[in-house]
């Protein structure tokens, strides 16, 4: 038997489901921030800066302080979409669940309960953006908690919605990921999912606009 089960979202769960999913996303922000190291305006920043102190002051001590100051800078570009996805996400359709996914036959909210308390999420819902005739179910907001993972729940969450896309004769689903989740990307290949096209999603902080690259997949389902 498995040491976990998943059953639908009821209401005692908001509490939990919100931390998990704040708490997953804020995880992608390592990988974000050692990818924005290796980009030529990092470097640029990183060497062009505390150059430019030492020249400008003749102080090697103030050039050098300015370093961690500089990564720090970065920490926080590196930090911020997901800060501001998060927010924007839990104050939307995260702030009623009930109403954004089960009010509708066509949408669902599942969780992963392991000895009474909840380790992870998913749901799903139309896709707003239909090809054609077909009809189309978005899956959204995996996460499963970080002490909780490799126990095969987010696999069994996704099968979750594969098996309600099929129960409710969607044509296929459809998601979207950041480029730099691999461990997501790996889960959603071995289901069968294919990437279908990339993204640039970009988000403006102050006078900084802040690209990521996401991937779209998409899993055909057999009528």
């Amino acid at each position: 038997m498995a040491p976990y089960e998943i059953r639908r979202y009821q209401d005692q769960d908001w509490c939990s489901v919100r931390a998990i999913f704040a708490e997953g996303m804020l995880q992608q922000v390592v990988p974000n921030f050692w990818n924005l190291l290796k980009q030529p305006i990092s470097f640029l920043l990183l060497l062009g800066g505390p150059g430019a102190l030492l020249l400008g002051s003749g102080s090697l001590l103030l050039s050098l302080l300015a370093i961690p100051g500089l990564l720090a800078v970065l920490w926080l570009v590196a930090r911020y979409p997901f800060s501001y996805y998060v927010h924007d996400t839990l104050r939307t359709d995260m702030w009623d669940i009930r109403a954004s996914y089960l009010n509708d036959r066509g949408s669902c909210f599942w969780v992963a309960e392991a000895r009474g308390q909840v380790v992870g999420l998913v749901c799903a819902c139309p896709a707003q953006k239909a090809s054609g005739v077909q009809k189309h179910l978005e899956l959204l907001h995996l996460s499963v908690r970080q002490d909780h993972r490799g126990q095969g729940i987010a696999k069994t969450l996704t099968q979750s919605v594969i098996h309600f896309a099929q129960d409710q004769g969607y044509n296929g689903i459809v998601l979207v990921t950041s480029s730099l989740n691999f461990p997501a990307r790996r889960l959603y290949e071995s289901l069968g999912f294919w990437k279908s096209h990339e993204t640039l999603k970009s988000v403006k902080w102050s006078i900084i606009t802040i690209s990521l690259t996401h991937y779209k997949y998409a899993l055909p389902l057999s009528s």
